[in-house]
């Protein structure tokens, strides 16, 4: 069930210059995929994906982008926030060899997944994808694992985007599901190679709620409320919206199209 927690900021650590990692404890269990909603007293709330969960502490890794996520990110240890949740249907994790693609800050939810799919002895391949390899965050979180991991930037090296990456590991590899989380246009990309192999793909959405009551976060023509029924959606939601890789909405429900 949903909580509503109050939490010191227990650790801070930096991933590279782009995001940072904030540390709590708490008994809250949040499954893969799963997100809270982060207060910052006096100036809003926002939704986070989660990035650690084990039963003792939670972990938040956040992409310095906006206004709210550089404040929450200029935060000190001590520091107290709130966070409401978990929130959103997880993903599902599947038997064989799982193929794992992030792009960005994406990456993130992807840990607690690939964590828990190696833990229950299943093959777990990791592409983590970013514009510029300052960007490339978690890599030595997914060292410490029992997955195949590989990363790529498009400012170095053989200047791979992420799907381009992942379409070479499935030419070599008899892949059983796809999971994906980052930038939309990423994994509207993955989805067009993907064929007849399963895939679920985290979504971001503009939110106020974050219990499906604004409507803010519905996709079209469906209705489907990324709070609700997502973050996490599978093949046969995904193939029915027509806004999927086309546009999202702002704050005002404005149509807001993503530049390709």
């Amino acid at each position: 069930m949903p909580e509503r927690i109050t939490c010191r900021i227990k650790r801070i650590v930096d991933e590279g210059p782009s995001a940072r990692s904030l540390y709590f404890e708490s008994d809250m269990r949040v499954l893969p995929g799963q997100f809270l909603m982060v207060t910052d007293y006096g100036e809003g709330e926002r939704p986070f994906s989660v990035a650690d969960s084990d039963g003792s502490r939670i972990v938040l890794t956040i992409k310095k982008m906006g206004p709210f996520s550089r404040r929450i990110c200029s935060k000190k240890e001590g520091d107290l926030l709130s966070l409401r949740g978990p929130f959103g249907n997880p993903f599902t994790p599947r038997a064989g060899t799982a193929l794992l693609v992030g792009g960005g800050a994406g990456i993130a939810p992807l840990y607690l997944l690939a964590r828990e799919l190696a833990s229950a002895g299943g093959r777990v391949i990791v592409v983590n994808g970013a514009r510029v390899a300052d960007d490339l965050i978690l890599g030595a979180w997914f060292g410490r694992l029992n997955v195949d991991y590989v990363e790529t930037s498009e400012d170095r090296g053989e200047r791979l985007t992420s799907v381009q990456l992942a379409g070479r590991v499935m030419e070599r590899e008899k892949v059983s599901v796809v999971y994906a989380a980052g930038p939309e246009l990423m994994m509207a990309a993955l989805k067009n190679i993907l064929r007849d192999i399963p895939y679920e793909f985290s979504f971001e959405r503009y939110m106020k709620c974050g219990v499906g009551i604004c409507g803010s976060c519905a996709c079209d023509p469906t209705g489907i409320r990324v709070c609700v029924e997502g973050p996490v959606f599978g093949r046969e939601q995904i193939e029915k919206l027509s806004d999927f890789g086309v546009y999202k909405r702002d704050a005002t429900g404005a149509r807001v199209y993503f530049k390709k």
